[in-house]
């Protein structure tokens, strides 16, 4: 079994970008199902920006967010408070082994969770156990054969390539997304649906925040093992991360990342 690391690491840029995200937006196919009084768990919630919009729409229920990174949970603290809200808190945990009893919550939301994970099955099975009868799960997660960006170049798309070898070895699957119905279907949930939408980077802000993240935090951190597994030369790397900065500052750079997306019953 490959050891499990998150790719994307922690960095302080990133964990900004990741304290912007919104229910609204990221958790638009989920909000629906969401009553006042529910119980949710945002499972990998990060520094809560997800968690705390899904508190404010369920007003006489609680959110509770967890996450491996327990360093990341204070700023989700933080925020809460800035923003008075009472029904949110942050713990903690592992989707392997959730701390909470058998159907504790009403719904539950693993956003850019699975495709990080070796053993996607067993996280599914550990949120069903946690779900009360009829609770509604959801998730999203990347599939990278949708995605679209320009202007192309060859160095790029070498690239991208190479950052999923980087993703597998670290023990994910960038096409995991495309998987949610058959996984959800073999862990005995029903009523499974399934959808798609994008995250753009189509500004000039946008574009050259997501190349910076690829080219000088990405490749960086996993700079050792990409050389010590031959998957690239020194100078190679160096070209690709200044491709990725040229690319930011095209006036034409366009960016679309396909998250697939799920949602289905707990039986």
């Amino acid at each position: 079994m490959q050891h499990e690391t998150y790719s994307g690491s922690y960095n302080p840029t990133l964990l900004t970008g990741l304290a912007r995200r919104e229910a609204t937006r990221e958790a638009a196919f989920f909000v629906p199902y969401l009553q006042s009084g529910m119980h949710v768990l945002d499972c990998g919630c990060g520094s809560g920006g997800i968690s705390l919009d899904l508190a404010a729409l369920v007003p006489e229920g609680s959110v509770t967010g967890i996450d491996v990174e327990a360093g990341q949970l204070e700023l989700g603290r933080a925020e809460a408070r800035k923003r008075g809200l009472d029904n949110v808190r942050f713990e903690p945990g592992s989707v392997y082994k959730l701390p909470y009893p058998d159907a504790t919550f009403d719904a539950v939301l693993a956003h850019a969770v699975l495709y990080h994970l070796g053993r996607p099955s067993d996280a599914l099975e550990e949120m069903k156990r946690v779900l009360r009868p009829g609770g509604i799960i959801g998730l999203r997660d990347a599939d990278i054969d949708g995605d679209v960006y320009h202007p192309g170049d060859p160095l790029l798309a070498r690239f991208w390539n190479l950052a999923e070898q980087v993703t597998h070895a670290a023990g994910g699957d960038l096409r995991l997304g495309r998987r949610h119905r058959q996984l959800l279907r073999e862990e005995g949930f029903t009523e499974i649906e399934a959808s798609a939408s994008y995250d753009s980077f189509g500004t000039p802000e946008s574009a050259a925040g997501y190349a910076h993240f690829w080219a000088d935090i990405f490749l960086p951190q996993h700079r050792e093992t990409i050389l010590a597994q031959s998957w690239a030369a020194v100078a190679e790397l160096e070209a690709m991360a200044e491709a990725l900065r040229a690319w930011g500052r095209h006036p034409d750079a366009f960016y679309a990342r396909c998250r697939c997306e799920a949602v289905a019953r707990s039986g």
